[in-house]
């Protein structure tokens, strides 16, 4: 008897022992694994009880806010698509999306207390009020550059390049985050995409804009100089295949530095080849190609791949063969060169405030890549400011003010009409702003998207 009491008590003990551990591993190990779980309907309902912090604009408008209605609270967007692919949406039902999902917890103030009151609120299951953003985006500007797109199909980036701080940044199609409860469905069903952020997300063959990186890079190792001459004709033979210019046109004797400003492709084929592809691929990851963009709000990498032979080095020094690219990407190609060779992080977020306004942080600039020195930026300014003044970029000078620009004409994979882009920074001299235009589908460069930068410049000088 007393044998079977002990081999019950022995299982009992081992029951408890198993019991605890599960308990244990349930509460710490897998906590947070609980606690973000779906179906945890008590963390849902704590975060809509919880006031979430602002979103507001460099000129302090309200971007998104959380507004009590009966218990919990709703999130509201006044500008509504003005903003709604920069601040992205907040819903129970469909999730987090750009800064609402990029600073969750500083919105929440998760882990973030002010006092210690705060701390012990928390404890007890009251959360203290979420963090506000406020960001460099600029609403005068923002709309300037929705005015200047219109309704076609793109994006426009626009960027401080002596900090980094983007000023404005508009993809269309877009949505207003206000009506994402009734419409999440049919926006996510929309072949036009208008949930993607075609400025951080969009990636697009560049164009000639690409020929920024060649001649830096070309120019930088000393490949090529601004008075080396180059034949340039309608058709340049490569490895079996053929390099074309736009519309065929033969251009003739001319130095580099002609080349640039009427972009000549199969000149630039001629100066690729001599480069080769380690150097040229190697520009252009230094660039920022190939890898991450540092950005508040998500962004694909911008890609170029090694050349498979002469033919498709000639082509990818032209900005064409596998090269893809998005329009933050390209500005930030142009900020090398508007600010001396140093491309800074691009933010979004200038301060985090607590509840009482008191700054938690505060953004700075911070050197990212610098793909070329001071005297090759200078070299590259001189090229650009040529498009503009006596090339193919006529269509984006600025009375009284020196414009630096590069037109892009990209023909896209899939055969259509060729993609329209434009990147340039004003004023020459000291600049102020950096833009990157595209227009998906939109025909020429110069004629197309150099009106649309000229407009957002002239918004941002103002």
């Amino acid at each position: 008897m007393n044998r079977a009491i002990r081999r019950v008590a022995v299982l009992f003990a081992l029951c408890f022992v198993a019991l605890a551990a599960n308990l244990a591993y349930l509460q710490v190990i897998r906590a947070d694994w609980i606690v973000g779980h779906e179906r945890n309907t008590r963390n849902i309902e704590r975060e809509l009880a919880s006031k979430r912090g602002s979103i507001i604009s460099a000129d302090g408008r309200i971007l998104a806010q959380s507004v009590k209605t009966g218990r919990y609270y709703a999130r509201r967007y006044p500008l509504g698509a003005t903003t709604g692919q920069v601040t992205g949406f907040y819903s129970i039902k469909y999730g987090r999306t750009g800064l609402e999902a990029s600073y969750q917890n500083q919105l929440t103030a998760k882990h973030t207390y002010a006092t210690a009151r705060d701390a012990l609120n928390d404890l007890m299951g009251t959360r203290p009020p979420g963090n506000d953003l406020v960001l460099t985006l600029d609403v005068p500007l923002q709309r300037a550059a929705i005015r200047a797109l219109g309704d076609r199909r793109g994006a426009i980036v626009a960027l401080d390049p002596t900090t980094g701080a983007v000023r404005a940044l508009v993809s269309y199609p877009r949505y207003n985050p206000s009506q994402i409860e009734k419409r999440f469905r049919t926006l996510s069903r929309d072949k036009s995409s208008p949930l993607l952020n075609r400025a951080t997300q969009g990636l697009y063959p560049p164009g000639s804009t690409f020929k920024i990186v060649t001649a830096a890079t070309a120019l930088a190792n000393g490949t090529t100089a601004l008075d080396k001459v180059y034949e340039g004709p309608s058709v340049l033979r490569v490895y079996g295949g053929k390099v074309t210019n736009f519309e065929d046109e033969e251009f003739g004797t001319m130095p580099f530095s002609r080349a640039f400003a009427v972009s000549c492709n199969t000149i630039f084929a001629q100066v690729g080849l001599e480069l080769g592809d380690e150097k040229l691929v190697g520009g252009a990851q230094d660039f920022g190609f190939n890898r991450w963009v540092p950005f508040d709000v998500p962004t694909y990498a911008s890609r170029i791949e090694r050349p498979e032979d002469k033919l498709d080095l000639a082509w990818t020094a032209v900005g064409q063969s596998r090269t893809l690219a998005t329009p933050l990407q390209m500005a930030l190609v142009v900020a090398a060169v508007a600010n001396g060779g140093t491309i800074n992080e691009p933010y979004l977020v200038d301060e985090i405030r607590d509840y009482r306004g008191t700054v938690v942080r505060k953004a700075s600039p911070r050197a990212w890549q610098r793909p070329i020195n001071a005297a090759t930026a200078t070299k590259m300014k001189e090229l650009m400011v040529e498009v503009v003044e006596d090339g193919t970029g006529r269509r984006a000078q600025i009375d009284g003010v020196t414009v630096a620009g590069k037109t892009g004409t990209a023909e896209p994979s899939d055969k259509k009409r060729t993609h329209a882009w434009f990147v340039g920074f004003a004023p020459a001299e000291q600049p102020r702003v950096v833009v990157a235009v595209i227009v998906e589908h939109g025909g020429v460069g110069g004629r197309d998207a150099g009106p649309l930068a000229r407009d957002v410049m002239e918004a941002a000088l103002r």
